[in-house]
C-alpha cells in the first residue's frame, strides 16, 4: 500500500533528510520530488531563496491590495495578512 503525503509532509521530509546530509538524488528517490522542487525547499529553509527576497523588496512600494494578494498567494490566512499589513478591515482591502 502506498502512502500519499501532503505538500507540507513532503517538505518536512525533505528538510529532515537534508539535515541528515542525504544527497538530492537520495531525497528525490524517497520524497518523489524533482531536484528543482527539493532545491527550492532547501533554499527556503536555509534562508537563501533569492526569488522571494526580490519579490518581497519590490512589494514594499506596492499598494496594500497588492501586498495582500501576494501574501494570499503564499498561503497566508486572512488574519495573518491583516496583522502583517496592519489592516483594520480586511474585506475592504480585498474587494
Amino acid at each position: 500500500m502506498q502512502v500519499v503525503l501532503s505538500k507540507r509532509d513532503k517538505e518536512q521530509l525533505v528538510i529532515k533528510l537534508h539535515q541528515k546530509c542525504k544527497t538530492i538524488r537520495e531525497i528525490a528517490s524517497v520524497a518523489h520530488l524533482s531536484f528543482s522542487d527539493i532545491g527550492t525547499i532547501i533554499r527556503r529553509e536555509d534562508g537563501h531563496d533569492k526569488d522571494d527576497d526580490i519579490k518581497t523588496k519590490d512589494l514594499k512600494n506596492k499598494s496594500k491590495d497588492t501586498q495582500a494578494l501576494f501574501l494570499f498567494s503564499r498561503g497566508k490566512l486572512p488574519i495573518d495578512v491583516s496583522i502583517e499589513l496592519d489592516l483594520s478591515d480586511l474585506k475592504s482591502t480585498i474587494y
